[in-house]
């Protein structure tokens, strides 16, 4: 039995939950290398980072609840876990996960992801920043930290993380982001910050194709694309071949009309740098109309697109980049209480955001139709709800 599992005799039942332990956590963090000296190693690390992963799931949010978790948990952990020691102090969590170095922890979450999405593919990759704000201090100038994650909206999954240092450096994690995931056939969408010549030609030569949106940061560009758009409708269109969708939905006291025109970048005069977009097949007007009972507003986007002048396939990809915002970031603020976490000692906070989103993933392929917050207040007192929920994953 590989270290950190116990010996115990154990039930039909007990032999059945450590089996799926050893498919989950065991297979993907035993390699984990052990940032502390051998004479410190009282807790095994692989005990340390599966009860934080179990923590975490049945709603821990730091370091005092994840030890409040364990010793409420003991004689259950203790089933799959050897605890000679019992379970760790929160200080000892703490130092442990802030001196855990984020490059092995992220390779162990890259693979359970990998299990999970081989059999599955992923057609579709949104990639976007979000900032911890309570990770900031004033007082050790310590900066708030910044995070850049992929997501599949088709599975809810986070396929990788990648930290940056502000949100102006996004530009250089972008492409250390990509290079972790497997783009073969997969359409990438980014907002204006990733819309660059070298992040459009990394995605095509991994034979992948873009979305990427049109803003000031491609003043030039922009800008004639927005004014071509801004004459072609003057004109009614005549002459021109594209392809238009429109789409109408209705609720909550408002209603939102959206209109894609999708043009072959054919019709258009030489664009600015156009034969350095690698790939560039397509230029894409998106207007939207949100009709309140008190007041009407619009917005036009702009896009650069690799794929083919389909307007309609073009609003569902555009559409589901935002999905990142609702699904991922506002899950990890309001469910995780990410946003409101103080903790920032060495790379504590990079690797627990890492856990968090691991246990979204682990969390959205669990079937049932109960929410995340439900689910991790029911993983919080079933230990069988927690089996599942591994089981769902190492079942892939």
């Amino acid at each position: 039995m590989s270290k950190g599992f116990g010996k115990l005799v154990l039930t039909p039942q007990q032999q059945q939950q450590a089996l799926i332990l050893r498919k989950s956590v065991l297979k993907h963090f035993q390699h984990l290398q052990d940032p502390r000296v051998e004479r410190t190693q009282h807790h095994s690390l692989l005990g340390i980072v599966t009860i934080a992963i179990l923590a975490i799931l049945s709603g821990a949010d730091g370091f005092v609840a994840i030890e409040t978790y364990g010793k409420a948990k003991l004689g259950w952990l203790e089933t799959f876990l050897d605890l000679p020691y019992g379970i760790p102090s929160h200080d000892t969590f703490g130092r442990v996960l802030g001196r855990l170095e984020p490059q092995e922890l992220e390779t162990s979450f890259l693979s359970w992801v990998s299990s999970i999405t081989e059999k599955l593919g992923v057609r579709l990759i949104h990639i976007d920043g979000k900032r911890l704000k309570g990770s900031y201090d004033r007082e050790s100038q310590l900066k708030a930290l910044h995070s850049v994650s992929a997501w599949s909206s088709e599975h809810g999954l986070v396929l990788a993380q990648q930290k940056v240092e502000s949100k102006s450096n996004e530009i250089k994690a972008v492409p250390l982001l990509l290079k972790l995931l497997n783009l073969k056939g997969a359409v990438v969408t980014l907002d204006a910050m990733g819309t660059q010549i070298s992040i459009a030609g990394q995605i095509k030569k991994a034979e992948g194709d873009y979305v990427l949106a049109l803003k000031g940061n491609q003043g030039q560009l922009s800008q004639s694309v927005k004014d071509w758009f801004k004459q072609a409708q003057a004109q009614n269109w005549q002459g021109i071949e594209f392809t238009h969708h429109q789409s109408i939905e209705s609720g909550h006291h408002r209603r939102d009309t959206r209109q894609v025109w999708a043009v072959p970048v054919s019709q258009l005069p030489p664009l600015h740098r156009q034969p350095q977009w690698i790939g560039l097949t397509t230029v894409v007007m998106v207007k939207t109309t949100r009709e309140l009972w008190n007041k009407t507003t619009k917005e036009v986007r702009f896009y650069i697109s690799s794929l083919e002048p389909d307007a309609q396939r073009h609003n569902q990809v555009i559409r589901s980049h935002w999905t990142i915002e609702n699904s991922l970031h506002w899950v990890l603020d309001v469910t995780f209480n990410e946003d409101a976490s103080r903790i920032r000692q060495g790379y504590a906070a990079q690797n627990l955001g890492l856990l968090r989103r691991l246990s979204v993933n682990l969390l959205k392929r669990e079937p049932s139709r109960l929410s995340l917050k439900m689910k991790r207040y029911k993983a919080g007192m079933d230990n069988n709800f927690v089996i599942k929920i591994l089981a769902a994953s190492a079942a892939e």
